[in-house]
């Protein structure tokens, strides 16, 4: 019996691993304008706040939570092109920063909040549950909001 229920487990979490979006990308590079991307301390804080987000009004299909495991794998990837010419707006020290938050051992959220008004609520509903950074992708700039 335990054997079928960790199957089962198992089956459940590939499932909810496949049908995760993906990370925002314009031409195979990290580019999530009208995202809000936040750090927190570890994977338990992350689900926290995008429960809590859900519960402030937010959509399940605008928040989305990524494990280090994910960051990493997305990282790598990106990593793998970082000749391309697409990849000269790529802030290496960005990707840096997240490779370093990746390692140790933060979860991330990556929140649609295209409006300034929006964008501020979700850090302000998230910022209790260790909030260690926070990053608004506009369409030509990039603004720190935690």
């Amino acid at each position: 019996m335990a054997n079928k229920n960790s199957s089962s487990a198992a089956t459940r979490a590939k499932l909810e691993a496949s049908a995760k979006k993906k990370f925002p990308t314009s031409f195979g590079v990290f580019s999530p304008t009208g995202y809000v991307l936040m750090v927190f301390a570890d994977d338990a804080n992350a689900e926290r706040a995008r429960q809590a987000l859900l519960d402030s009004g937010f959509n399940e299909k605008d928040v989305t939570h990524y494990g280090r495991d994910e960051v990493l794998a997305e990282i790598e990837k990106s990593e793998a092109h970082a000749n391309d010419p697409v990849q000269i707006g790529q802030e290496v020290d960005k990707v840096d920063r997240y490779l370093e938050f990746a390692k140790q051992g933060c979860g991330f959220l990556v929140v649609h909040a295209p409006e300034e008004k929006k964008s501020a609520l979700a850090v302000n509903v998230v910022r209790p549950f260790q909030l260690k950074f926070a990053e608004k992708y506009n369409r030509l700039t990039l603004e720190e909001l935690a």
